[in-house]
């Protein structure tokens, strides 16, 4: 069996989509980290079936994962195979000893998750000192060994550290979701009768000439050729500053001789532009 790796512990929302995405019986393999993770993918091109991995790379409240962003850029020969969207519930949860918020001194939990949560936070927990973890799970486990904390994670990660349940639902929005995508080693084709479903995406990263008007110029070919746009983010160029490459998600597979030719023309007017993916989005 291939192992599916994800950004862990057990008990991260990466974890709960991996579990809900591939089934209980996957060989899940948690990662400490973004560089572990794609660490991971790298010494695994050489396996026969390929390796699989999980990660997040947007959240409808906090935005765009952008250390998922940076290392796709930094890795070329990883395919981006399906994009996945789940809600994403937060609760507020301490040690069973913990019996009022007002004994809280200390709230931990992922930057993305306080911000997801930050106005209830505020509203409940306005002196606490808010202290960021590498993930929710490590931050319940954390909790379970310091009376006097509070966490927010996953029910699934108040269960695994055996932690009290203080409010449930602390994300600011009821419609909080965030986006995972699927990456592998392997290229794989499209399933059968995708482009019919509308689902299909396209993941291109762009660096651009440092020069007046150049996004604008870049982005003219997909207007002219009807392509939809669901993504665009700007990322810093390593070692250049204040110059930027992009991030584009367009809603094609490239197929269409316009889309075909809007590509190119994109590829001619910029420094460099590659494909990340062409997959399908749930």
């Amino acid at each position: 069996m291939t192992p599916i790796l994800y950004l862990g512990p057990e008990g991260t929302h990466s974890h709960d989509a991996a579990r809900r995405y591939f089934g209980d019986s996957s060989e899940l393999t948690p990662c400490v980290s973004h560089h572990d993770l794609f660490a991971q993918l790298e010494a695994g091109k050489k396996h026969r079936a390929g390796l699989t991995a999980l990660l997040p790379v947007e959240n409808s409240s906090e935005g765009p994962v952008t250390q998922t962003l940076d290392l796709l850029a930094e890795h070329p020969e990883l395919f981006i195979i399906e994009s996945i969207s789940m809600p994403v519930k937060h609760h507020l949860m301490a040690h069973p000893k913990l019996r009022r918020l007002e004994d809280i001194e200390r709230l931990y939990s992922h930057p993305q998750a306080l911000g997801q949560c930050r106005v209830k936070i505020d509203k409940w927990l306005p002196q606490v000192e808010r202290i960021a973890e590498p993930s929710t799970a490590a931050s319940a486990e954390r909790v379970a060994h310091e009376p006097a904390s509070a966490a927010l994670a996953s029910a699934a990660a108040a269960e695994r550290y055996g932690l009290k349940i203080l409010k449930r639902n602390m994300q600011t929005s009821n419609q909080n979701t965030t986006r995972f995508l699927i990456l592998s080693t392997k290229k794989r084709p499209l399933p059968a009768k995708a482009e019919e479903s509308g689902n299909i995406r396209s993941l291109v990263y762009v660096v651009l000439h440092n020069r007046p008007g150049a996004l604008l110029h870049a982005l003219s070919p997909f207007d002219a050729a009807g392509v939809d746009l669901t993504f665009i983010q700007s990322r810093p160029l390593p070692g250049k500053p204040w110059e930027y490459a992009f991030f584009i998600e367009a809603v094609t597979n490239w197929s269409q001789p316009a889309h075909s030719a809007a590509w190119q023309l994109i590829a001619a007017l910029s420094a460099s532009a590659r494909q990340l993916g062409i997959y399908t989005a749930k």
